[in-house]
């Protein structure tokens, strides 16, 4: 990108010579175009990182929204820098429902199908990775046998004492 930015900015030089003499020096031709790819590259970079940075807010929005819809607690939101450091981790974070843990937000990163290399091609690698936020829900070690004994007073309320769902 740079070298593309100096290029250019030397043609540009080149056709500013004609209308301004200061730059008809070897120095001032250097200094023009180092200084134009220079800012030039520096812009590109930031436009480029900007819209990144938007895309996971973005993002970062919508896994939020679904995390209160589940959770009812909006303590439990993660900002850009969280969400961007759970996709590079992989590590489950654990969510609240009510004060019991039982979710997990996590995030799978699937692995590119294996690309064919032609040793006569030279290839520059863009690898595009599919990542996944999944939530995953556990019970707790409680909850099954708690289950057990409401589902026992049920019956047992009901009038059926041996225990056999009504």
């Amino acid at each position: 990108m740079f070298v593309g930015c100096a290029v250019i900015g030397a043609v540009l030089c080149l056709v500013l010579m004609i209308f301004i003499p200061g730059l008809r020096s070897g120095g001032a031709f250097t200094l023009f175009t180092g200084v134009f790819a220079f800012v030039f590259t520096a812009l590109a970079i930031k436009g480029k990182a900007s819209a990144e940075r938007r895309f996971l807010e973005g993002l970062t929005g919508t896994v939020n929204d679904i995390i209160v819809g589940l959770t009812g607690n909006i303590a439990n939101q993660l900002s850009a820098k969280q969400f961007r450091s759970l996709i590079e981790t992989g590590k489950p974070l654990p969510l609240l429902v009510n004060g019991v843990p039982g979710l997990e937000l996590l995030a799978i990163r699937e692995q590119p199908p294996a690309q064919v290399r032609n040793p006569v091609i030279k290839r520059v690698d863009n690898v595009v990775w599919t990542t996944r936020i999944a939530i995953t829900a556990t019970p707790p070690d409680y909850g099954i046998t708690s289950f057990d004994r409401l589902l026992a007073a049920a019956a047992s309320a009901s009038g059926n004492s041996n225990d056999e769902l009504p």
